[in-house]
């Protein structure tokens, strides 16, 4: 029902529920209705009576947003409780926080009658949260002040959520920290939101700091910072978190244990991945087969450490799965070069009424290109639109490879060319390796080319043309490219070489 969310901000008094209009607004009005309902509460009267009004506003709201403030705005008296659904409903309308803010002040000049409480601050700052945008950083200072001016900065809530506002604008240093260095009282929320921000922005010497003083971890800090080391790429430190975090008697969630387990897929942990399953097993609550996520985090753990039959176990343990367990299990099997199961299992989810996305077609369309099955990857191609897929970059990446793997790497090179998006420097190194394949110096002169000029500093794209020089007897060509690398300070990564 659309106004269920207002109906759960706290009334002031038990509501009427005898007035005619009032049970009409029970039946959650649709908006050719509002002027009708206006009308008949104020020839009725009702619009006199604070609540009622409020329930009024509160019904409008998430129906129109201007209709709702004119009844708003004829209210001689309106409470608290009314000013804040208003500033809610700007909230849920996407208003920017300004907006919110000036209904605060408008609050404040209505005061005593109706003063700002600390639902009215938690409201404010959900904005400046919600816009999470740096420009509004005046904004946020301002209902800062105002927190201090009224006396809620002790309110724990307010709190943590101006440090959550603070963070989402990039203003971690020094507004977030300030605020909770100076802080007397903090609880779990407050130390575990500083862990996260300082794990977001790769400060994970910070973040462990941080972690190493709190006076108490839940749950939720040690996969908190198990998360911080997985996204700054340290799979072998998260790891040892998610054990430090067993050993302190911490029972993981399912949430936990997904981390857990992309962090032996990243690093191919796979006795670690494995004594996580045998948890899992043991766990009553925690059955592969009732929790899709879990079991689609396993698969791909067992593929990327290449136990393709222990994924195909899991897989299979699954009654009811969705399409990113099948997208898992598909590109799996894609990887291993399995391009005949591969495709089988994209077509046997279709058959199970799964609809393949974008991440599917990437697998299929890999699997063809491993395989050298260069008519079915066409045709895989261009049935993506037939199932509501426009292509991204990786799929016409993938048509290119696949298609200079076939050795038509002028077919490839006209696809990364008329691409409706800018191809990356990875896809053409990829039709630079096809053209050194084929030894084909026209189309790959023009690509090792063009790789030097979005790459100048990689001494490899340098190497790859001259190699192709080489290739066709143009030794000249292949000594200028490396005299012209010595004189720029080009250097060669490491297994490159120049064959001249």
């Amino acid at each position: 029902m659309a106004t269920s969310k207002w109906l759960k901000l706290p009334h002031p008094r038990p509501p009427p529920t005898d007035h005619p209009v009032l049970s009409l607004l029970s039946q959650a009005p649709q908006q050719e209705h509002l002027r009708a309902l206006h009308a008949r509460a104020v020839t009725s009267g009702l619009i006199a009576d604070t609540f009622a009004a409020s329930r009024l506003v509160q019904h409008f709201l998430p129906l129109d947003l201007r209709y709702a403030e004119s009844v708003f705005d004829s209210l001689h008296h309106p409470d608290a409780y009314t000013w804040n659904a208003m500033i809610a409903g700007h909230i849920s309308h996407s208003s920017p926080p300004r907006r919110c803010v000036s209904f605060y002040f408008r609050m404040r000049a209505a005061a005593p009658r109706a003063p700002p409480n600390s639902h009215s601050f938690a409201l404010l700052l959900k904005s400046c949260i919600a816009s999470a945008d740096k420009q509004q950083a005046a904004t946020a200072r301002l209902v800062h002040g105002q927190v201090l001016k009224c006396g809620f900065e002790d309110d724990i809530i307010i709190k943590n959520s101006l440090m959550r506002m603070y963070i989402n604008m990039g203003l971690l240093a020094p507004d977030a920290r300030s605020l909770f260095d100076a802080s007397v009282f903090l609880d779990a929320v407050s130390w575990n939101t500083m862990v996260s921000a300082y794990g977001k922005s790769g400060n994970m010497a910070t973040a462990r700091e941080l972690f190493d003083r709190m006076p108490e971890r839940t749950l939720v800090s040690w996969s908190t910072l198990l998360d911080g080391y997985l996204g700054a790429g340290d799979s072998a430190e998260a790891l040892r978190v998610f054990r430090g975090m067993r050993e302190d008697g911490v029972r993981p969630d399912s949430v936990a244990l997904v981390s857990a387990l992309k962090a032996c897929a990243r690093s191919g942990a796979l006795e670690d991945g494995r004594a996580i399953r045998r948890y899992i097993d043991d766990r009553s609550d925690l059955g592969i087969g009732r929790n899709v996520v879990l079991a689609t985090a396993l698969v791909d753990m067992y593929c990327k450490c290449g136990c393709i039959d222990e994924a195909a176990e899991v897989f299979s343990s699954v009654g009811d799965g969705d399409v990113v367990l099948w997208n898992a299990m598909v590109g799996g099997l894609a990887m291993h070069g399995d391009s005949k199961r591969a495709l089988e299992h994209f077509e046997m989810m279709k058959r199970r009424g799964v609809a393949p996305n974008g991440s599917t077609y990437v697998g299929v369309l890999c699997a063809c290109t491993h395989a050298g099955m260069l008519d079915e990857g066409i045709e895989l191609f261009e049935s993506m639109r037939e199932h509501g897929i426009e292509p991204d970059r990786n799929h016409y990446g993938c048509l290119a490879d696949l298609m200079g793997r076939a050795g038509r790497v002028r077919d490839a090179e006209r696809v990364l060319l008329t691409m409706p998006m800018e191809p990356e420097a990875t896809q053409w190194g990829a039709l630079m390796s096809a053209c050194l394949a084929v030894k084909d110096v026209e189309v790959g002169e023009r690509v090792g080319k063009r790789l030097i000029e979005l790459e100048p500093y990689d001494g490899g794209r340098r190497i790859s043309l001259a190699n192709l020089y080489a290739a066709v007897g143009r030794y000249d060509e292949a000594r200028e490219l490396r005299r012209g690398m010595e004189e720029m300070g080009v250097r060669k990564e490491t297994g490159t070489s120049i064959t001249v």
